[in-house]
């Protein structure tokens, strides 16, 4: 009897988080293994500023986007992100449309618990050369790259934990200017402070760790020296859900880094996000 009343308990979790996108949570700086039930829609509004000084170099960069997914099964969706960009840069400015963002996800594990459940999945992006990339700083590269990787995690009424790896394979762009290609590993644990009932509002803590590392730029066949290498950020990220209405903030802080050559090196990066499901 006790088997069969765990069974029922998981059935109704699982199929009250498959159909209540709101009620997933992921990390806002790495990819997670949730998608958008089938048929849904989650539209996002965010907002991403970041800093880079050093070297004699001073970078500012903030971007608006609009993101939209949709759920073709319970477990693929696919989306696009539309981003307007402005930089800064040693006394230069620009601003305009950023490089489109195309996306695909698909759920390919998921174990169901009492309360809880086991996720994994696979995602493909395509990076479009839509941004300008003629002008100093460039709001495009000018290349169109390929984005690859998987993720994995835990969710259930009290804790989180999420891992990714991703692979960001970038091709020539403006200029015979080709950036290097970049790697990144994620860790991150989470937790709901205080338990509320459904339909209440929701809070989640996470902590992100954020490890990336990207090769040389070539030239014209040319390694740039002053390019490439590694950096480490610890990333705390608040969620906060009410109805079909989310929430989730955070903040990259640079620890550690293996920059080659004289580079400008993160200060910080800053997101916020506002998502509506439907």
């Amino acid at each position: 009897m006790r088997r069969v009343l765990n069974l029922l308990i998981a059935a109704m979790a699982a199929t009250a988080l498959a159909n209540s996108a709101v009620d997933a949570h992921g990390p806002l700086f790495s990819p997670a293994p949730e998608t958008v039930f089938k048929g849904g829609t989650e539209i996002t509004l965010g907002f991403h500023s970041e800093k880079a000084t050093g070297a004699g170099n001073k970078e500012k960069a903030y971007e608006m986007f609009l993101e939209a997914k949709y759920g073709i099964t319970a477990d693929w969706e696919i989306g696009i992100e539309i981003p307007y960009a402005w930089k800064e840069e040693n006394g230069g400015d620009a601003d305009g449309i950023g490089d489109i963002v195309l996306d695909t996800k698909y759920q390919f594990w998921k174990r169901d618990l009492p309360m809880a459940q086991y996720k994994a999945a696979a995602f493909l992006k395509t990076k479009l050369p839509t941004g300008g990339d003629g002008g100093a700083p460039r709001l495009g590269s000018g290349s169109t790259d390929v984005i690859a990787g998987l993720a994995t995690g835990y969710e259930s009424r009290r804790w989180y934990w999420f891992a990714s790896g991703v692979y960001r394979a970038n091709t020539e762009g403006a200029g015979g200017l080709e950036k290097g290609d970049r790697q990144f590993l994620n860790v991150v644990g989470g937790v709901r402070p205080v338990l509320t009932e459904y339909k209440e509002p929701d809070t989640v803590l996470m902590v992100e760790l954020n490890w990336e590392r990207a090769g040389r730029d070539d030239l014209g066949g040319t390694e740039l020296a002053d390019t490439g290498g590694w950096e480490l950020f610890v990333s705390p990220v608040l969620w906060w859900t009410f109805g079909q209405i989310a929430i989730r903030g955070g903040v990259q802080i640079p620890i550690a880094e293996g920059l080659n050559g004289n580079q400008a090196t993160s200060d910080y990066r800053a997101r916020v996000e506002f998502i509506y499901h439907f």
